[in-house]
């Protein structure tokens, strides 16, 4: 088959389908055998297989040529000790019950694009170049340990049908996972992934588990579906560790909080409308999991980017001064209804301020009588009678004109009162949704 054709098929825009189908197809007919050490002897001089059926094929030792396999259907091939120098191709193949051993090295990459595993079992792989298995079906367990990925590891439109785990991996370049489909299990176990990590658009019909993997780049689950439970709560992260969550369809993610704040892409790049989103869907995760302590603080996240994204200028002097009234009241004054003991800190800094406003000028203060013997301005009254005016106002309000004060002095007195009243309702809205919750 022509290159040009091939690339047609297995390319990024083509879906394997039809042609997969029909190249499946012909793999299932009845094929000639070819003798597993003519084999060998044919892939060690170069040459290309097409259409037959090896069983029990053993590859060891040194091959310097490219390697190419067309249609063929390989029972029980096994790797060991192998080096392949050359690209290595399995076009649209059949494995059945491949292994690899004691150090198997593909020096310029291994392709399984459009193939058929069954129930494949790969120890000690080292692939320098690009891994390919785009479209790629497994069935049975496909398994991956201690495997060395120097390259682009590539899973576009691959389908597991049944579990899938990769243990003790690392993957040195980009590990896509797009559009990957797995029926059951997907588990990556003590995995390394030094670039991106791209699962966006993958469909999981059972659990996802990272395990103990670390991730150093970007972990992309936007658009995923995640129809069981994802386990996240164990992985390790690098410094410049991102995730993204963006239109994924999962309800059941275990993840902390420490996990995502400050790591969430959208934000890190200032797209606030779109972190706001993806903490919206925390937030839900973690009200279905019974996680209120986890919910507050994804929905307090929300609202900062809730905040954040809304449009404001200069132009329009409102927009910043609604936007500095949102952050001091509801951010600093309560969390957004989360922290009912912002709110007590608040209302301590603002009766600490106004009393030392009211220091100043004591005797216009309606005072009945000085707290301490001596004049009124002395210091020890001066300071109690500002703190007990502040904590007065701040607490029962401006209730009369009897509390009138000389002058200028009112003014702070009003406004005392009228912030005393809103940060009093704050608190006990935030304090009575924690109790009810």
């Amino acid at each position: 088959m022509a290159i040009e054709e091939r690339e047609a098929i297995a390319s990024d825009e083509a879906t394997p389908g039809a042609e997969d189908g029909a190249a499946v197809e012909v793999v299932e007919r009845s094929k000639p055998d070819l003798a597993p050490a003519e084999a060998a002897e044919r892939l060690r001089s170069g040459e290309v297989i097409r259409n037959v059926r090896i069983v029990d094929l053993r590859l060891r030792g040194e091959f310097p040529l490219p390697i190419r396999m067309e249609f063929v259907e390989l029972i029980r091939p096994k790797f060991d000790r192998a080096e392949f120098l050359g690209d290595v191709v399995f076009d649209r193949c059949k494995l059945v019950k491949p292994t690899s051993g004691k150090g198997c090295v593909f020096a310029k990459g291994l392709d399984l694009r459009g193939s058929n595993v069954i129930k494949g079992l790969f120890r000690n792989l080292t692939v320098r170049g690009q891994l390919r298995c785009d479209g790629m079906r497994t069935f049975g367990l496909f398994q991956v340990i201690k495997g060395t990925f120097g390259d682009k590891v590539r899973f576009w439109d691959a389908r597991f049908n049944g579990w899938a785990e990769f243990h003790d991996c690392t993957f040195a370049g980009e590990a896509d996972f797009r559009s990957l489909h797995a029926e059951e299990g997907f588990k990556l176990v003590g995995c390394r992934f030094e670039g991106d990590a791209l699962f966006r658009g993958a469909n999981f019909c059972k659990r996802w588990d990272a395990g103990s993997t670390r991730f150093h780049g970007l972990l992309d689950l936007s658009r995923a579906k995640l129809h069981d439970f994802a386990y996240l709560e164990a992985i390790e992260v690098g410094p410049e560790h991102t995730i993204a969550l963006h239109n994924a369809l999962a309800e059941r993610i275990l993840i902390r909080p420490e996990q995502v704040e400050g790591r969430l892409a959208s934000e890190r790049a200032g797209d606030f409308e779109r972190a706001m989103q993806e903490y919206g869907l925390l937030k839900r995760i973690f009200e279905g999991l019974h996680r209120y302590e986890q919910e507050d603080w994804a929905f307090y996240r929300f609202k900062i980017n809730q905040r954040r994204s809304r449009p404001r200028s200069w132009r329009k002097p409102w927009t910043k001064l609604a936007q500095l009234g949102d952050w001091l009241f509801l951010d600093v004054g309560c969390g957004y209804g989360t922290n009912p003991f912002r709110a007590v800190r608040m209302s301590a800094i603002l009766m600490l301020s106004f009393g030392l406003i009211y220091m100043i000028d004591v005797s216009a203060l309606p005072v009945e009588k000085n707290p301490f013997p001596g004049e009124i301005t002395a210091p020890i009254n001066r300071v109690m009678i500002g703190l007990l005016t502040s904590v007065s106002v701040f607490t029962s309000g401006f209730g009369s004109l009897r509390d009138a004060a000389q002058g200028w002095m009112n003014l702070p007195l009003i406004a005392e009162s009228l912030l005393g009243t809103l940060l009093w309702g704050l608190f006990i809205v935030a304090f009575s949704r924690k109790v009810i919750r």
